[in-house]
């Protein structure tokens, strides 16, 4: 059968594509073929399959018919871009695995619908850097991966973030194990028990530290680092400079202009001609001629 998708034509069976419903609510759709998400899946679902299939892109409001959902699996796609309201009203979801995809970039919008989320899996994807604020609604994660990525450094806030957390990977990242790392090892040191894949954790630069564990790196090996200002700090203080610098030059040229105005304006009215003008007498009395008196 020949389906039409946007600009796309690609031949499935049919047979390949019939959604398998059990009686628990769960829809197993593992290794399909399916290159989008099925429109015809109960509404009352559960745990949703599709792992092993070619969906690359997950569209606004894909699972908003499905508020009872709460187990959704999605590895082993190519799902490289994902809408920012594609999880909204999904409430009740506790599992989601994204794992084995290629994303690059999360929108820090993504998971707020997802406050019942406890596991998360972003692990093998080609995820290099995470916003702040990504995952700040995940009040209640326990489980996070992000192994087999290319993170080589990530804001410890984010960590901070989750007071629910209980296991942690990180293993398979080219990790900077530089001054930009310290904060994050400090909080990796002080919840060791929370970090799984230990010995899989490994710096990838600087060289002489390459597939060096991360974790076996003492805390004192960042005392320089307090000497020196990280480059964010350093491009603050070269943009202040900048702008502090381009201010008062203009100050400056607004300055001299209005002195010059100025002074040029005195001038001239220091070279206008005075005239000087006799006040019409309004009565006839008040006219004198010369020197003389009027008279009586």
């Amino acid at each position: 059968m020949l389906i039409k998708k946007g600009n796309r034509e690609a031949f499935f069976d049919v047979s390949l594509i019939k959604v398998t419903m059990s009686s628990n609510g769960k829809v197993d759709c593992y290794d399909k073929g399916l290159y989008f998400i099925p429109e015809d899946i109960d509404e009352d679902t559960h745990s949703l399959l599709l792992a092993y299939n070619k969906i690359n892109s997950l569209k606004t409001m894909s699972f908003y018919k499905y508020p009872n959902l709460k187990h959704l699996e999605l590895q082993n796609n190519i799902i490289f871009s994902i809408h920012h309201q594609t999880f909204q009203n999904l409430k009740n979801l506790t599992y989601l695995d994204l794992s084995s995809n290629q994303l690059m970039v999360l929108r820090p919008e993504i998971f707020q619908a997802l406050s019942s989320l406890t596991t998360l899996n972003l692990g093998n994807n080609r995820i290099s850097w995470l916003p702040g604020n990504v995952l700040e609604s995940l009040t209640n994660l326990q489980v996070l991966h992000l192994h087999s990525n290319y993170l080589t450094g990530l804001r410890v806030d984010i960590l901070y973030k989750l007071p629910s957390l209980v296991e942690l990977r990180l293993d398979g990242n080219p990790w900077a194990c530089t001054c930009h790392i310290q904060y994050l090892l400090s909080w990796m040191i002080d919840h060791s028990e929370k970090i799984y894949e230990k010995q899989r954790t490994l710096c990838g630069i600087p060289k002489y530290l390459n597939q060096y564990p991360v974790l076996q790196i003492q805390r004192s090996s960042f005392d320089h680092c307090q000497d020196f200002i990280t480059l964010y700090e350093y491009l603050y203080f070269l943009l202040i400079g900048i702008a502090l610098f381009s201010a008062s030059i203009v100050l400056c040229l607004l300055t001299g202009v209005t002195v010059v105005f100025y002074n040029r304006q005195l001038l001239q009215a220091r070279q206008r001609p005075h005239v000087y003008k006799n006040k019409a007498a309004r009565k006839r009395e008040d006219v004198i001629h010369g020197h003389y008196l009027p008279t009586c």
